[in-house]
């Protein structure tokens, strides 16, 4: 999995000559949608992501638990149209039990918003999360506190070729009534203009 994440950074890397100007990028993980029981599959989403004033739509490709690739298309402020992609990994940090309730698992990422400019995100956090059966509904709540590393390359201003750290948190929760099928919603929360919400459904691989 380390491999396929250095991949995607080194793809971004190669792109940056070709950039254009800056601060309205659209982010590729805001909202993240990764919890500690994300259903596999395929998915596909209304999002909107900020800085944009627009709607746009994701998609994303879960072949386990612990990978994920997505890809999108948004309006961004300036009221272009910005393509944005990346793939996240997580992993398991503790298991529910008597003593502590919740599933927790790491969670990483690499990724690219491009527009005018070009934004390279850098996703590091936790997920706290506790998938249950009621009756016939599969409920999937969580939390997703992380810091984000963003790389502002190509703005036309003597600043924006920069690097910030900020900090976001996703709330969501995927609820189904079908193994095959969940909808999914969550918004994001935090620094950098990164108050966003998606929503849609993902077919589930059991």
């Amino acid at each position: 999995m380390r491999r396929k994440l250095l991949t995607v950074a080194v793809a971004c890397a190669l792109v940056l000559p070709w950039a254009g100007s800056l601060e309205a990028q659209v982010s590729w993980e805001a909202p993240l949608m990764v919890a500690p029981a994300t259903p596999t599959g395929w998915g596909v989403y209304l999002v909107d992501p900020a800085p944009s004033g627009g709607i746009g739509v994701s998609s994303t490709w879960r072949p386990g638990g612990d990978l994920g690739y997505r890809a999108g298309l948004a309006e961004d402020a300036e009221g272009s149209f910005s393509v944005f992609g990346g793939v996240d990994i997580s992993g398991r940090l503790l298991e529910h039990s008597d003593d502590f309730p919740l599933d927790v698992h790491w969670v990483a990422g690499a990724g690219v918003g491009i527009g005018d400019a070009f934004l390279l995100s850098f996703p590091l956090g936790v997920s706290f999360g506790r998938d249950v059966q009621v009756d016939e509904v599969w409920f999937n709540p969580y939390v997703t506190p992380r810091v984000v590393l963003d790389g502002y390359v190509g703005g036309d201003g003597p600043n924006d070729d920069r690097l910030s750290l900020g900090v976001v948190a996703d709330l969501g929760v995927d609820v189904s009534i079908d193994p095959g099928w969940a909808i999914r919603f969550a918004g994001s929360l935090g620094s950098r203009n990164r108050n966003a919400v998606a929503i849609g459904l993902s077919f589930r691989v059991l």
